[in-house]
């Protein structure tokens, strides 16, 4: 009885994130093109944006400066 409750938790917990990440990312790139980012970097940093859609305005989410961070588009 005990396993089933759990379950049916860890299943309507991982279908509310399912939900709400589908909510959070636009499906489209925002317009524009990512700065150059130089010198190349010999290591990467924590992102702070997966996609376009993590980024407020009209920024874009793009590598530079050594991690993926939004930025105002060229």
């Amino acid at each position: 009885m005990e396993c089933s409750r759990v379950s049916a938790l860890a299943a309507a917990l991982l279908l509310c994130l399912h939900l709400a990440q589908a909510g959070l990312q636009t499906p489209e790139p925002k317009p524009g093109r990512c700065p150059e980012s130089s010198p190349p970097c010999g290591f990467v940093l924590l992102p702070e944006c997966l996609r376009d859609g993590g980024c407020q305005g009209v920024k874009k989410c793009c590598y530079y400066n050594c991690k993926r961070q939004c930025v105002v588009p060229l």
